[in-house]
């Protein structure tokens, strides 16, 4: 028996856009939105000269943009408090002391997402900008995509005290490279990060009491 799908809502409907306008490298005409969300057209327009009203989308002649007010709310997510603002630092000095693309990867959705990059080749930039997704095998980058794309990831999760993961940090280089030093390398920027988060999470603010 067939089931019927459920109805698209609104909110449902303009985040797809948002989405597809991710996916497009921030900026698409109409009819390519419509198309890439199977959603129709009347019904695209109308939700993005909304969007376009609230400042979370953009509108140039025929063409759509991701808005101010869109990265005004991007730039308040956190992985993890203070843990963007830590892992900047790091990746530098990692991509510095290493020449290979360093990044903060995060779990989501079934995917890796990219949280923040230090990228040592240019043509890094699309597959590791920050908000791009990457695939993933048992929380890790996949092997499969990895040998697709000719590039190695040496990884170490970010640990908190009790154990938990809130990250990892990742340097993704094309092979062959010297991986052994690499990997103790990441494990001691992951680890300097974690400790870092404690200590800002132990810091208390001189309150009046």
């Amino acid at each position: 028996m067939e089931t019927k799908r459920r109805p698209r809502s609104v909110l449902e409907g303009a985040f797809t856009l948002l989405d597809a306008l991710v996916r497009h490298q921030g900026e698409a005409g109409l009819t390519q939105l419509a198309n890439s969300c199977s959603i129709p057209k009347a019904t695209a327009h109308r939700l993005l000269e909304q969007l376009t009203a609230l400042e979370v989308v953009q509108r140039s002649e025929n063409r759509y943009r991701v808005g101010a007010q869109a990265f005004r709310l991007g730039q308040s997510w956190q992985p993890y408090p203070r843990l963007l603002e830590l892992a900047r630092g790091e990746l530098r000095r990692l991509t510095a002391a290493t020449r290979a693309s360093s990044v903060l990867a995060v779990p989501c959705d079934g995917h890796i997402l990219i949280a923040a990059a230090s990228l040592a080749r240019p043509e890094d930039h699309l597959l590791f900008r920050p908000g791009s997704t990457v695939p993933q095998r048992i929380g890790r980058f996949c092997p499969v995509w990895q040998a697709e794309h000719e590039l190695v990831a040496i990884e170490a999760a970010i640990r908190l005290p009790t154990g938990r993961a809130v990250g990892s940090i990742a340097a993704v280089l094309a092979p062959p490279q010297p991986l052994a030093a690499l990997s103790d390398t990441v494990a001691r920027t992951a680890r300097t990060l974690g400790a870092a988060l404690v200590r800002k999470a132990d810091t208390v603010s001189p309150m009046s009491l």
